[in-house]
């Protein structure tokens, strides 16, 4: 289970605990599904964000990473929000992009892009979009996640930020209560910034070692309650699907936090 840090409300391991929730979520963790920090080459990350997601117009690689560090800079400075730097955290960028339609635009230019970058980077494997009839019309962003504010930003220009799969083990309505009493920098992640995440480091759900967890896009409502979009591992293989949560926590599941640069 994960020691509980003196900078609450995230433990040792970068977790967030559900110190807010009422709803459905894990207290502790036994830290059966996890995931490994990977090596972050920043050039190889802008290279890959920009050639398949079209980011990275006007932040370069070394933009890229100064603001990055800066973020998790900010965050260990405030005793309050370290502990989740000692967690996985994936810097991505967010092109300049305003989005009308969520589902469209995930369908039309994140997705496809989430599958070029993890195909190029594992050949041997293959990413599969099991989402049938598409996404338009079909994903609204959740009032209470803060979500819009990044959508908001990302309509303005660039953004870079850094994503954390910090939510293990929360139903998601325990993850937007959650978020709610973080500092208000805090972003339950969604589509655009968990695949931007996926890009930049598209190994992240793979694993030999040990079992990852599933990926909600925990800020987005579906056309039907209860039912949610997320990344999952298949072997080596990666996923893209729904499923019933029903509002419900369970141990394989985990929704992410963002932070942009400037907030």
């Amino acid at each position: 289970m994960a020691a509980a840090s003196d900078a609450l409300p995230f433990d040792d391991f970068g977790r967030c605990l559900p110190t807010a929730a009422q709803a459905p979520a894990h207290p502790r963790s036994r830290r059966y599904f996890t995931l490994q920090q990977p090596d972050i080459d920043y050039a190889a990350s802008h290279a890959r964000l920009q050639r398949h997601l079209g980011a990275g117009e006007t932040v370069n690689a070394t933009v890229f990473a100064e603001r990055a560090a800066a973020i998790l800079a900010r965050l260990k400075a405030d005793p309050a929000t370290a502990a989740i730097t000692r967690g996985v955290a994936i810097p991505f960028i967010l092109p300049r992009l305003a989005v009308d339609d969520m589902g469209r635009t995930l369908d039309e230019r994140f997705l496809p892009a989430v599958g070029r970058a993890f195909e190029e980077a594992h050949p041997d494997y293959r990413f599969t979009n099991h989402n049938v009839g598409g996404l338009d019309g079909r994903l609204h962003i959740r009032p209470d996640s803060r979500h819009a504010g990044l959508v908001d930003a990302m309509g303005q220009a660039e953004r870079v930020g850094i994503y954390f799969p910090a939510l293990s083990e929360y139903s998601i309505p325990a993850a937007l209560e959650q978020v709610s009493a973080l500092p208000r920098h805090f972003l339950l992640a969604g589509g655009v910034d968990t695949c931007a995440a996926l890009i930049s480091a598209p190994g992240l759900l793979l694993r030999t070692d040990t079992y990852p967890p599933l990926l909600w896009l925990g800020a987005l409502a579906s056309e039907q309650p209860g039912i949610g979009y997320h990344f999952e591992a298949y072997g080596y293989n990666l996923t893209f699907n729904r499923r019933a949560h029903l509002g419900q926590a369970a141990e394989y599941w985990t929704c992410g936090l963002s932070v942009l640069d400037g907030d």
